[in-house]
Order: C-alpha cells, then structure tokens, then sequence
C-alpha cells in the first residue's frame, strides 16, 4: 500500500482528531521539557561533584600520634578503621575478640568476644 504523494492532496482532518492532535502535541512538548530538565540537573549534580572532588582538604587540629594498648592476648588478625575508630579482631585464647578503640587517645571503647554455635 503506497502512501500519499505529493500529487494527491491530504483529505482535511476532522476537528475532533485536530483537537486530539493538538492536545498529544502538547503533552509530548512537556513531556520532553520535563526530561530535558531532568538531564540538565544530572549532570550539573555530576560537575558539581567532579569538581568538588579536588577539595579533599584534612580535617580541622593538627595531626595526632597515639599508642593503642591491645588488651586481649594473641594475634591480630584484621584491622579496620570507620572515622576516628579502630577495630582489630583477634584470635586469642577466648576465641575471636573485638577490641575497638578511640584513635585520638588510644582508649579501649569496647571489646566483644565472638563465639561460635
């Protein structure tokens, strides 16, 4: 089926598809703004953080050196540090145990002992 050329003239549309017509192209307009809109705030949030990211200034005071005590006996197995905490487990004679200590003074903050079932 070939469809209209440009010899033949296109038969007037009925008012009630223009209106439908109208009323699709508009929604369509504010459906692409929306997601224009929408782009453009990613990727502004993107160029925000790229360069934000050069700013990796240190913390406010001055360096600090502590002496961590670790009070259970044994082997340190695994180390981890979340801010201005330290963590180390270790295989000792009770089991596996916790220790988590305040880096800037060194104190014990809790010590959990991992037990098995």
């Amino acid at each position: 089926m070939a469809g209209p050329t440009d010899d033949e003239a296109e038969a007037p549309l009925d008012p009630a598809i223009a209106r439908v017509q109208a009323r699709l192209r508009t929604m369509m307009l504010i459906a692409a703004g929306t997601l224009g809109v929408g782009l453009l705030a990613v990727f502004i949030a993107i160029a925000f953080r790229v360069a934000r990211s050069g700013d990796d200034t240190p913390p406010a005071g001055g360096a600090f050196q502590t002496l961590v005590e670790v009070v259970t006996p044994g082997t340190v197995v695994a180390t981890d540090v979340d801010g201005d905490r330290l963590s180390l487990t270790i295989d000792g004679p009770e089991g596996k145990v916790v220790e988590i200590h305040h880096l800037p003074s060194g104190k014990l903050v809790g010590r959990a002992v991992l037990l098995a079932k």
